[in-house]
């Protein structure tokens, strides 16, 4: 086996269990929380906001109101609304989380560390263990820093997708006619 091979192996079984550790409790009160807000606003840091601007076009091409945080078109946020932070570690993001708390929004964390100060203010905080420091608790990796997290953010979050179509009867031409138009796909591809 070439070390390529090797490493494949090794870098998809780490995923595999952090997501399969992810509780479906978690995961089922995550999807309500979407499906009852009047607009969602997703938030992370570095490579973590890769997951998160994914998630947000999927959510925006399933017809939810979506935004990433601050970006120029994010509206203003409050009672009825939600906050999805990705990660939820740092003392930014909790400046955002107690922000958003005080505006009267509801806060779900998607994190390795529910149990931190953080996790204090959500009104969800789904437990996705991949290795960001390495704890007893993290699923560990053979990857540099936080990358099994980030990767498994990113996966976690379009098998949510893919459950919000189904739950939610979204069907893909819809969500292909909210795509953009200004890629300049052949109408062949289109």
């Amino acid at each position: 086996m070439s070390q390529y091979a090797a490493l494949v192996e090794k870098v998809i079984n780490e995923n595999r269990d952090t997501l399969l550790a992810v509780d479906p409790q978690q995961i089922d009160q995550l999807i309500t929380e979407i499906r009852q807000a009047k607009t969602i606003q997703l938030y992370a840091m570095g490579r973590m906001q890769l997951s998160v601007r994914g998630f947000a076009m999927r959510l925006k091409h399933m017809g939810f109101d979506s935004y990433v945080v601050y970006d120029t078109t994010s509206p203003y946020l409050g009672k009825g609304d939600l906050l999805i932070v990705h990660c939820a570690v740092t003392n930014v993001e909790l400046n955002i989380i107690k922000l958003a708390k005080e505006a009267g929004a509801r806060i779900v964390l998607l994190t390795a560390h529910p149990e931190n100060e953080h996790g204090q203010y959500a009104d969800l905080a789904v437990r996705v263990p991949g290795q960001i420091f390495g704890g007893d608790q993290e699923i560990p990796s053979i990857q540099p820093m936080s990358t099994l997290l980030e990767q498994s953010l990113f996966l976690f979050t379009d098998i949510v997708t893919m459950m919000l179509i189904e739950q939610c009867g979204i069907q893909m031409d819809a969500m292909k006619a909210s795509h953009t138009n200004l890629e300049g796909l052949p109408h062949k591809f289109a």
